[in-house]
């Protein structure tokens, strides 16, 4: 008959089983309607936006046509013209979202959380570039343009649940690539999307796809609105466990043109 002391060895060594048998899973945080505030600042080296065409909303308001309608502005703007400018570009967002985690699993971010558990996501970023921006832009209508630069990400990640409460941030800078298209009807709006992918590692990239629209209050002063997509993958917080984060919705700010 077992004695009480090999059977408390027997229910350690299962217990302790079960704990080594513990997997580790990723962590995903998806979160929709998140307003990413955000500003931009551009110089265009060429061809310089005193040869765009006239027609911001002061120019309306004013009566102000920056030259004589049908000659000076249409000639300022015609043709095929290649674009070259320098950007810069600030913008924040923060996430939230829950996950399940199995009875046979656990989650870790300096702290081991065993299944079964649902825990708590959050996550916040800030992130900014500087890049240059060139292509060729036709009848100062539509521009299609190429960026490369640096971009530089922080990301804080909070993890929450039972009884622990961790949290741990990263400041990573990589090389910036992407395209934007845009589109002036009429000199008062753009329409534009732009995509951009900061290679911080590599085979980590971190996404930004945007579209909206420029209203032109002045020659050198725009607000903008449109929906945004951010997409960030970890696989470097250590031993911890992986991150997939997806925050999207609505985005508006300033933009200051030189």
């Amino acid at each position: 008959m077992p004695s009480r002391r090999s059977i408390r060895i027997l229910a350690l060594v299962t217990l302790l089983g079960v704990a080594l048998g513990c997997q580790s899973m990723d962590l995903e945080l998806d979160d929709g309607d998140r307003f990413t505030p955000s500003g931009r600042i551009s110089y265009e080296i060429w061809p310089g936006i005193d040869r765009r065409r006239s027609g911001a909303l002061l120019d309306l308001v004013s009566g102000s046509s920056g030259g004589e309608p049908g000659k000076a502005v249409t000639a300022r703007s015609a043709g095929i013209k290649p674009t070259i400018s320098i950007d810069g570009a600030i913008a924040a967002v923060e996430g939230r979202d829950h996950q399940q985690v199995p009875a046979d699993e656990q989650v870790e971010l300096d702290v081991e959380i065993p299944g079964p558990q649902r825990v708590k996501l959050n996550a916040e970023n800030l992130r900014g570039h500087i890049a240059a921006r060139g292509g060729v832009r036709f009848y100062d209508v539509v521009s299609l343009e190429g960026v490369t630069g640096l971009g530089v990400d922080s990301t804080e990640v909070r993890l929450r649940g039972g009884g622990v409460d961790t949290t741990e941030e990263e400041i990573l800078a990589g090389f910036l690539l992407g395209a934007r298209a845009t589109v002036r009807p009429i000199p008062l709006f753009d329409l534009y999307v732009q995509y951009l992918a900061n290679f911080t590692e590599l085979w980590e990239v971190i996404q930004d796809t945007e579209v909206g629209v420029d209203l032109n209050l002045t020659r050198n002063l725009s607000v903008f609105a449109g929906y945004r997509w951010w997409k960030y993958e970890d696989e470097s917080f250590g031993s911890d466990s992986d991150w997939e984060i997806d925050i999207r919705g609505p985005t508006a700010g300033a933009s200051l043109k030189f």
